[in-house]
């Protein structure tokens, strides 16, 4: 006979009550860190950011060439490709060293003049080599400083190697791990030498990779013990998690609603298509309906949609089905006014974007829906203010005429 079912609500409260691992790791997750903060977890460009400062003798830490020097010197003593040792690095003037950011699509370049040294750092957090990569920027370095000596960084999450044997002859591998071993031990050596707030970020720096880019961090352990455990809890939880795009779509309805009602109505909100249709209240007064089956319960043939895609909200003026002297006025309409986002000819098929305008760009399930809102809002405002006074002025002078004709 078959053990019985847990109850849900039980597995539940196992999951909650009691439970140190969880405390932990929720200990752990609430400190502040300044980088969280800003979105820079797993952002490759904003990594490369930071680091690039740190590499930088002339930035204001006040290390001078320390950390580069201590860094390529860590590199080069496990490399086996190297063609400068770390005792020439060592006994090096690296002061003169300037930082390239994305030259030539490298996430950093570091030049010696004095040295005659280049060192090209490729980053990858997540995203993995792009085809011959590795080799292009070698040959690019390669011939536009003849006469240094290079060294070529491929940095990861883990220190692994290129997928190329021939990129592997050239790249040397580094990985997060020790970028934050490096940082806890110059912050520590010198922390009489730079000022709290470089130090402060310095570690801030240093607590985020062990925290969320290190796979033996101490809150990924903490994860794979806590769903290990309480697996039955965790899958149900993630069963009923709230919905990214449902959530967005709350935040467009909140926003139309919130529009004087004499200006704006909601037409329609199909919640699970995540479609969200708006009328302006004064083409109303226009001829906009049309007797066609399937389209809209209001009949109206130009409606404004919100529409949440799981990568970007678009701004859309669908322009449903309808006598064709009506669609063809309003086409012609906004083009007469040069109306932005415009397509480039009359479609023949209805239910078609007629405008078309990005309202939030680069979603993903980890933006959080306070980012969402800060880009949403002036993106609403301005809509309002600018660009609907444009549109509803061609629309309803175009209309007009025919309305009166008629």
């Amino acid at each position: 006979m078959s053990a019985p079912t847990p109850d849900p609500q039980k597995r539940l409260e196992q999951f909650v009550v009691n439970n140190a691992d969880l405390e932990r790791l929720e200990s752990l997750l609430n400190q502040f860190n300044i980088f969280e903060a800003v979105g820079m977890v797993r952002q490759e460009i904003r990594h490369s950011h930071f680091l690039a400062f740190l590499l930088n003798p002339s930035a204001a830490h006040h290390l001078g060439d320390i950390f580069l020097k201590t860094f390529l010197k860590q590199l080069l003593l496990e490399a086996d490709n190297a063609t400068v040792s770390p005792i020439e690095i060592d006994v090096a003037t690296l002061t003169d060293t300037k930082v390239r950011r994305e030259w030539k699509n490298i996430d950093i370049l570091l030049i010696s003049p004095g040295s005659k040294i280049v060192c090209a750092i490729e980053n990858k957090v997540d995203a993995g080599e792009h085809s011959n990569q590795l080799q292009r920027y070698r040959q690019i370095v390669q011939k536009e400083f003849p006469e240094h000596r290079y060294v070529f960084v491929f940095l990861t999450l883990s220190g692994i190697p290129p997928y190329g044997d021939e990129d592997q002859q050239h790249w040397s591998t580094y990985s997060y791990a020790h970028i934050a071993d490096l940082i806890d031990n110059l912050s520590d050596r010198y922390q009489f030498a730079i000022s709290s707030e470089v130090k402060n970020l310095m570690q801030h720096y240093s607590t985020l990779i062990r925290r969320h880019l290190m796979e033996d961090s101490e809150i990924a352990q903490l994860c794979r013990q806590i769903y290990q455990q309480h697996k039955e809890a965790l899958d149900l939880i993630f069963e009923h998690r709230p919905d990214h795009e449902a959530n967005i779509f709350d935040l467009l309805k909140t926003l139309v609603v919130n529009t004087p009602a004499d200006q704006i109505a909601i037409d329609h909100a199909w919640r699970s298509r995540k479609i969200l249709g708006f009328a302006i209240r004064a083409w109303d007064a226009l001829p906009f309906q049309t007797t066609c089956r399937g389209w809209t319960s209001s009949k109206r043939i130009a409606i404004f949609e919100f529409k949440v895609e799981p990568a970007r909200i678009f701004l859309d003026l669908t322009l449903g089905p309808g006598p064709t002297n009506i669609r063809q006025a309003i086409f012609n309409a906004l083009k007469t006014h040069q109306i932005q986002g415009l397509t480039t000819r009359l479609p023949e098929a209805s239910w078609v974007p007629l405008l078309r305008n990005i309202a939030v760009d680069r979603i993903s399930p980890e933006t959080p829906i306070e980012t969402i809102t800060e880009d949403l809002y002036p993106f609403w405002e301005s809509f309002l203010n600018d660009e609907l006074p444009k549109i509803n002025d061609a629309i309803v002078s175009e209309l007009s005429k025919i309305d009166a004709a008629s």
